[in-house]
C-alpha cells in the first residue's frame, strides 16, 4: 500500500464518520468542522514531509499548496485544498463560524483526488510504501515471582481508544516477558521514553479481577505507544528459564504469534521459517526451544508462501470482527484464539479470535509438553538473510 492509497483511505474514513455523524437526529454543532479541521491538518503534516520540485522558504499549508503548481498539480486540485485550509482556519480563529455538514461534506469530497494526483505527478513519498503508526493503550501486570527470582509482565489490551471505556478487551494477555528483578528500572526506562507511561496500582482499579487473579500480582501499569516499541523495552531482558512447558514465554501462542509477524516485517527478503525463527529470537524475546517457536515460524513462512519476498508493512494489531475485516479473503491462520493474517495490500495483522464460537484451547499432549531441541542447532551462525 502506498502513502497515496493510505491517504486516500483516510480521507474516506473521514467522510463515512462525518456521514454517520450528520445522520443522526441531533448533532454538536461543531462536529463537521472537526472532520475537515482533521482533513486539514493531515494535509499540512504530510506535505510538510514531501519532496517537492519548489519547496517553500515558509512552509505553511497555504504556501505548500500553490509550490505544488511547480509538481504539475492541477488548478482543481490545488483550489479544493485551499477551500479545506480556509474553511479550517476560519473555524478556528472565529468562534462563530459553523459549518453545516453538507458543506464539510463537499469539502472532503473535492480533495479525494488529491493523493492519487500527486503520486502521478511523481512527488516520491506519495509512491513510497505506507508508514503504519499505529498505538494502543495496555494495562502491564506485574507479579513478583520470588522462588525463581524474576518478574512476570503479562501484557492486555484495553479498549480502543478513544471511543470506548477504559477496559480489558483481549479475553487472555497478547504478550507475556519474565525478567531478572535488577533489569526492572531499565525496563521503566525504556517504557518511558517510547510511549506514555504510569506505573501505579490504581490504573487497574477498574478493569475486574483479570490482572489479580495471580496470587503473586504486584502491581499494574498502563502504557499508551506502538506494539513494536513495547516488545523492544521488554524482550532484550527477557530471561528464558527452563521452566516446565508451556509455561515460558516462547510457549505462549499470542507472544508468539506477535514476535513472527514483527518477523515478517522486519526479515530482509528473501528469507525462509528459519530466518524468521532467528528474527524472532534475537530481536522479541522468544526462545528457540519454545514448544510454539518453530511451528509458529514455519506457519507464518508459509501464510506468504514459503519465502519471505513480497513487502510487508505492520503489524497491527485488531480484535474481533475488525481483524475478521482487515483480513478479509486473504490467507490466515488461527491457533488458540489468536490468529495472523496479511491484507491484498500485505499488511500483517495481529489478532484475537473473538468470534462467537469462542476461544479454542488445545490441550497438550505428552510429546508437547517436552522441551523440544533448538532447531537452529545444526547451524554455526544465524541465517543468512
Amino acid at each position: 500500500m502506498t502513502t497515496a492509497k493510505r491517504l486516500e483511505q483516510r480521507l474516506r474514513a473521514l467522510l463515512d464518520e462525518l456521514t454517520m455523524v450528520s445522520s443522526q437526529a441531533e448533532f454538536e454543532e461543531e462536529d463537521p468542522f472537526r472532520f475537515v479541521r482533521d482533513a486539514a491538518a493531515m494535509w499540512e503534516r504530510t506535505l510538510k514531509t514531501c519532496t517537492l520540485s519548489s519547496p517553500p522558504v515558509n512552509p505553511t499549508l497555504n504556501n505548500l499548496i500553490d509550490q505544488l503548481e511547480h509538481d504539475g498539480v492541477s488548478a482543481r486540485v490545488r483550489n479544493a485544498l485551499h477551500a479545506v485550509r480556509r474553511a479550517a482556519n476560519k473555524g478556528k480563529h472565529d468562534p462563530t463560524r459553523l459549518i453545516p455538514s453538507r458543506e464539510a461534506r463537499e469539502l472532503l469530497d473535492a480533495v479525494l483526488p488529491a493523493p492519487a494526483e500527486l503520486e502521478q505527478a511523481g512527488i516520491p513519498e506519495m509512491a513510497a510504501p505506507a508508514q503504519f503508526g499505529q498505538r494502543r493503550r495496555y494495562l502491564v501486570g506485574v507479579y513478583d515471582h520470588l522462588a525463581s527470582g524474576e518478574t512476570a509482565f503479562s501484557i492486555w489490551l484495553e479498549g480502543h481508544a478513544p471511543r470506548e471505556p477504559t477496559g480489558i478487551i483481549s479475553p487472555t494477555a497478547v504478550e507475556i516477558f519474565s525478567i531478572e528483578y535488577h533489569a526492572e528500572d531499565e525496563v521503566k526506562h525504556k517504557l518511558v521514553n517510547a510511549g506514555d507511561a504510569q506505573f501505579a496500582d490504581s490504573v487497574a482499579a477498574d478493569t475486574g479481577t483479570a490482572l489479580k487473579s495471580d496470587s503473586e500480582f504486584f502491581q499494574a501499569w498502563s502504557w499508551e505507544g506502538s506494539h513494536r516499541e513495547l516488545v523492544r523495552c521488554f524482550a532484550p531482558h527477557q530471561w528464558n528459564l527452563d521452566l516446565i512447558a508451556g509455561l515460558a514465554r516462547a510457549d505462549h501462542v499470542p507472544s508468539v504469534i506477535s514476535a513472527a509477524s514483527m518477523a515478517l516485517v522486519d526479515t530482509s527478503r528473501p528469507a525462509d521459517w528459519k530466518d524468521l525463527l532467528w528474527k524472532m529470537s534475537s530481536e522479541f524475546g522468544i526462545w528457540r526451544r519454545g514448544t510454539r517457536a518453530e511451528p509458529l515460524a514455519r506457519m507464518a513462512a508459509d501464510l506468504v508462501g514459503g519465502r519471505v519476498e513480497i513487502p510487508l508493512w505492520g503489524p497491527r494489531w485488531a480484535s474481533g470482527p475488525s481483524a475478521l475485516e482487515l483480513i478479509g479473503g486473504g490467507p490466515s491462520f488461527e491457533f488458540d484464539g489468536c490468529m495472523l493474517g496479511i491484507t491484498p495490500e500485505h499488511v500483517v495483522v495481529v489478532g484475537l479470535d473473538v468470534r462467537p464460537r469462542g476461544i479454542s484451547v488445545r490441550i497438550m499432549d505428552d510429546e508437547a509438553q517436552r522441551r523440544p531441541a533448538d532447531p537452529l542447532d545444526d547451524q554455526s551462525e544465524a541465517p543468512s538473510n
